[in-house]
């Protein structure tokens, strides 16, 4: 008996065909794959071998639909590039994974609609919870996500509008401790160069920022938010810029370590000495902040830590545990750039 690999009306290869060649049910099949201890080692070789040859792919959705509990979460991102993501994903992995917890990762492009569209899809799935890496969504995705029974996880920042859990750094006080450590050293005409990123965490950081200078009683005024990446490119072509619109700059706070480092290499090509003529300082602790010349004064950022308290909390509250709300502290990391 032969079966065409693929259906025409699917084109997908179903539980059906895959019992049809195997000369069982389609509900022998189920039990196969789900409970291949309940099936004879000969019925469940033979099923074995038609899933083979078929190529058949389990329908997660409908086994999701079909079971009262998930082992499936999704984990919606900005940028599989966001700077903390690969480390956040990491941590979560290393407490989630090992209790039994998949997750779906998904990047929205830092695109509102695209992140709308990617959780229409994701929640026709039986889930155990979702993980937003951003604070800043439609209101028809509040509305789904606020009527939902499962935990909603939104991570890496705070916010002061969580739509239920909420586990991060305060990108507020972080940059403020930035800015006063530069304020703190004596520097008097100090800009803040920022890039494209989430809009939210640039007011988080532009807001801390004011605080630092106001405080400081210093204009806050002299600002430049590139429409380009937080890169070394980027980085280098606006440090002119910033010499052209304010050639009394005596320090230069980055949201970023790339584009610190960028301005770094700019300095160097242009023989600006650093600190001594301009003082540079990023944030996030990257690795390149360790190793550039001078290496760079930042804010650390602890994204491993927070994937796992995030990943820890998120497993209690699905289990019906006592969970815990936690502030992940940033630290400075004093350098020679400033």
């Amino acid at each position: 008996m032969s079966i065409n690999k693929k259906r025409r009306s699917t084109g997908r290869v179903t539980l059906a065909d895959v019992a049809q060649l195997a000369g069982v049910g389609s509900m022998t099949v189920s039990r196969a794959l789900r409970t291949p201890e309940q099936v004879s080692d000969k019925l469940r070789e033979k099923i074995e071998e038609a899933v083979s040859q078929l190529g058949y792919l389990p329908n997660q959705a409908a086994s999701s639909l079909a079971s009262a509990s998930s082992n499936t979460i999704a984990m919606i991102v900005p940028s599989l590039s966001e700077s903390g993501c690969a480390e956040m994903f990491a941590g979560l992995q290393k407490v989630l994974q090992p209790a039994g917890y998949q997750i779906m990762l998904a990047e929205s492009q830092h695109r509102i609609e695209r992140e709308e569209k990617l959780l229409e899809t994701l929640l026709s799935y039986n889930l155990a919870a979702a993980i937003l890496l951003s604070v800043e969504h439609s209101a028809n995705v509040r509305q789904w996500l606020d009527n939902l029974t499962i935990p909603v996880l939104e991570i890496g920042a705070l916010t002061d509008s969580p739509i239920d859990m909420n586990i991060g750094i305060d990108y507020v006080e972080a940059m403020f401790q930035l800015t006063q450590t530069v304020v703190a050293k004596g520097y008097q005409n100090i800009g803040m160069l920022c890039a494209n990123q989430e809009q939210w965490i640039f007011q988080q950081h532009l807001q801390g920022w004011r605080k630092a200078m106001l405080k400081a009683h210093m204009s806050p005024h002299r600002v430049i938010n590139a429409a380009e990446p937080a890169c070394f490119s980027t980085g280098a072509q606006q440090l002119p810029e910033f010499l052209l619109a304010w050639p009394e700059i005596d320090a230069l706070v980055c949201v970023s370590d790339d584009l610190a480092c960028g301005a770094l290499y700019e300095c160097q090509r242009r023989r600006i000495k650093v600190p001594d003529d301009l003082a540079v300082v990023g944030f996030g602790n990257a690795d390149v902040s360790k190793v550039c010349q001078p290496p760079l004064t930042t804010i650390a950022i602890p994204h491993k830590e927070i994937g796992i308290r995030a990943a820890q909390a998120l497993l209690a509250r699905i289990n019906d545990e006592e969970w815990e709300e936690v502030t992940i502290a940033s630290s400075l990391c004093k350098r020679d750039s400033c």
